[in-house]
């Protein structure tokens, strides 16, 4: 049916990591990314021992890999096959060094279907070989009669995929319309690709690979925490509901408030909160989110960092989820998402897509993530590196086969229709057998002794801990996981301080400390941050209240005018000095502040319009007068202290009017000036009434000062004749002599204001 004549186009290129989309979507928290003062010198500091770990860890990374090898992912060339029929290609495996390529074509009216219809073998440069080229697999009896009965009494039966699963060879085919009408041919396969044909009865053998290595757990009554706003607490870490007509995410167990840090909206807003299916699951850092609001039929897949304490939805987690090495994240057809923040979904066709296998390198560093999706005849491939926590560029195909010495060739799809040219793809690969690489000679240096797959782990170790340390948007909980991380390291490679492999202990050391050092400080700013941020929320829900009560209000007479513009100023007052707290935000203060400047005008604009009524100030003027009468009635100098208060609060009123009316844009000169010289007087009035009351105060004053200096050396004499008495000794007569010379400074101290009295002293 094929032939071997193929076309080569030799390539280069490889797939690097795959660019990668850092979750932006919650709101900034006080706090989260400060900088100043000490903070930032630690910060500085902290990412100078940062580079210089990741500097030693990489330079050690190049000798494992000239000690090891680290073969990388590479394409080498793009082949054509040419076959004898139309037909589909459906898989590919690799059996010994023969690939068996299956393919699915349409039945001939005029002939059966015969074994080179749907298999034939190649070798690795494409070319056909017979079909005894694997002894046992294409060639045995039993097979073909077996073959030619599933085809004689199952017209319509198709190939749907080739799978190797633990020493045997699966042919799977789809016999009727339902998924689960199939038969299964099945080989044994030894290790150096003999094959021996068993029977037509390996569904057992085709058993589906669990789609998850996740544990979810669903949420319970228990997890609910009720309130105004109530919610559902994932292990006391992110809060859910999908009340109001909102699914939303939480980082605080606030229930005063609906807001989080993520919301979608549900179809069905009536809903209470047990209605809605929510369930979890952990990896690392990372907690995935399984929620099915009342009423819909699709699971939503979220994913909370409680590193970054962001939230991105990724619903490919549904169709099968895997953990990443050392749980650095996870991975799913046709996505990933990492601890460190970044996550990523490729605009691919993952229609029914589910996990098959895993391959891990024999180096440590490399795992290929296989996917399949089994109606389609359709595989993703997604190769992670665990040194340096990138995926790369996801390999679509429609079969796949791993040759022993890691080379891979694809099946590329290039649309479902029949044709006679396949596009192959031939690639060089990390993931050679574990028998291969044992067959590699071992050295005898410092590497050698420490083993490539714990230099592995512990290189990924630090440049994962270099590149948290270099994170932009830090956080609290960023640093104290940094921190954590480095002691693991210390402790988990022992060889880390060995100068022979780099002494990667020192810089690593130097990171865990100053990480500690930046999180005690990150602490301290976080909390003057966060009591900047409160006094400016106090501050501008102040002015808004004023402002929303002026904007109400028609005051009828001067005072509550006055009154109205002083309390709007003093609140643009105290919310300029807030500038000078540390970590403010003056950016919003200064536009408040402008805010409350535009309302100060307005609300200028309407008292000059009362003002400048001839009768504007009379209830000011009555006031005035009572303010005389109550001065008058003064008898002491403590019931003049309200009085010179009420004095000071009309002073300042009138002031801020006067300041106002300057500033504002009157067309009619007439106007301001007539205001002006209504105020003048108002002052004037308030200015007697000072005057009067000064003198009134003085007077009781200097009264209320003799009436006290009377009593006062009254009692000074009654002490002088006390001591006398008990002066009956030298040391009494001493004791008894400073404790009247004392009294007597305390009383020129009281009474230094008037002569005659310090005379009479």
């Amino acid at each position: 049916m094929t032939t071997g004549t193929h076309e080569t186009h030799h390539d280069s290129a490889r797939p690097g990591p795959a660019p990668e989309t850092t979750a932006g979507t919650t709101p900034r928290r006080p706090g989260t990314a400060v900088d100043g003062g000490a903070y930032q010198v630690l910060r500085d500091r902290l990412t100078d021992r940062a580079s210089e770990l990741a500097r030693r860890a990489e330079a050690l990374n190049r000798r494992r890999a000239e000690e090891f090898g680290a073969p990388e992912l590479r394409l080498t060339g793009t082949e054509r096959l040419r076959t004898g029929r139309t037909a589909v290609p459906r898989d590919v495996v690799a059996v010994g060094d023969v690939l068996l390529f299956g393919y699915e074509t349409r039945p001939r009216p005029d002939r059966d279907t015969t074994v080179g219809d749907v298999l034939a073998a190649h070798d690795r440069d494409l070319n056909r070989l017979p079909d005894d080229a694997v002894p046992g697999l294409l060639d045995d009896p039993a097979f073909q009669r077996e073959f030619a009965a599933l085809h004689r009494y199952y017209r319509q039966a198709r190939l749907l995929r080739l799978r190797r699963v633990e020493g045997k060879l699966l042919a799977v085919f789809q016999t009727g319309e339902k998924p689960g009408d199939i038969r299964v041919l099945r080989w044994t396969v030894s290790e150096d690709g003999h094959a021996e044909f068993l029977d037509a009865r390996g569904d057992r053998d085709h058993a589906r690979v669990p789609p998850a290595d996740v544990e979810w757990t669903p949420a319970t009554r228990e997890d609910h925490v009720l309130g105004r706003h109530p919610h559902v607490s994932v292990r006391g870490e992110v809060f859910v509901d999908t009340l109001g007509g909102t699914l939303t995410v939480k980082a605080e167990n606030d229930t005063g408030t609906p807001d989080g840090i993520h919301s979608e909206p549900v179809d069905e807003p009536l809903q209470s909160l047990a209605d809605a299916d929510v369930a979890h699951a952990r990896v690392g850092p990372l907690i995935l989110l399984r929620i099915l609001p009342y009423k819909e039929t699709a699971h939503r897949h979220l994913v909370f960092n409680t590193l970054t304490r962001t939230v991105v939805r990724l619903d490919g987690i549904g169709q099968g989820v895997r953990r990443l090495p050392e749980d650095q994240g996870v991975v799913f057809p046709g996505g990933y998402c990492l601890a460190a923040g970044s996550h990523k979904t490729y605009e691919l066709d993952t229609e029914g897509m589910e996990f098959e296998r895993e391959v891990r390198s024999p180096y440590g560093e490399d795992v290929l993530y296989a996917f399949h999706a089994p109606a389609r005849g359709r595989a993703l491939l997604l190769s992670y590196n665990q040194i340096r926590e990138a995926v790369a560029t996801p390999m679509a195909c429609h079969g796949w086969a791993l040759f022993d010495d890691g080379h891979l060739t694809l099946l590329r799809p290039e649309g479902d229709e029949p044709a006679r040219v396949h596009p192959v793809q031939l690639w060089d690969t990390p993931y050679l057998s574990d028998a291969r690489a044992a067959a590699q000679p071992v050295g005898e240096g410092p590497l050698a002794r420490v083993g490539n797959a714990d230099l592995v782990r512990g290189i990924s170790d630090c440049l994962s801990l270099a590149r948290a340390a270099a994170e932009t948007t830090p956080t609290a909980e960023i640093y104290a996981t940094l921190a954590a991380a480095c002691v693991r390291a210390l402790d988990t490679h022992h060889w880390l301080g060995d100068q022979e492999v780099g002494d990667l202990r020192t810089p690593l050391e130097e990171v865990r400390a100053t990480a500690a050092q930046v999180l005690a400080e990150f602490e301290t700013v976080t909390d003057l941050t966060r009591r900047a941020a409160e006094a400016l929320d106090e501050a501008a829900g102040r002015i808004a209240a004023v402002v929303r009560r002026l904007r109400g209000e028609q005051p009828r007479e001067a005072a509550a005018w006055v009154r109205g513009l002083t309390e709007l100023r003093q609140a643009q007052g105290h919310l300029l000095t807030l500038k000078e707290m540390r970590y403010a935000d003056r950016e919003r203060i200064d536009a408040l502040a402008a805010e409350a400047e535009d309302d100060l005008g307005s609300f200028g604009q309407r008292a000059v319009a009362f003002l400048a009524r001839e009768d504007a100030f009379a209830a000011h003027h009555t006031d005035l007068e009572r303010l005389h009468a109550d001065i008058e009635a003064v008898t002491t100098t403590a019931q003049a202290a309200p009085l010179a208060a009420r004095l000071d609060e009309l002073a300042d009123g009138l002031r801020t009017v006067t300041e106002v009316v300057a500033g504002l844009d009157i067309a009619d000169a007439t106007v301001r000036t007539g205001v002006l010289e209504r105020v003048a007087d108002a002052m004037g009035g308030v200015n007697r009434a000072r005057a009067t009351l000064d003198t009134r105060r003085r007077a009781l004053l200097d009264r209320e000062a003799r009436a006290g200096f009377a009593a006062e050396l009254t009692l000074l004499g009654q002490t002088v004749t006390g001591a006398l008495a008990a002066a009956d000794d030298p040391d009494a007569c001493d004791d008894q002599m400073a404790r009247v010379l004392a009294q007597l400074e305390e009383l020129e101290s009281r009474f230094a204001e008037f002569d005659d009295v310090l005379g009479e002293l």
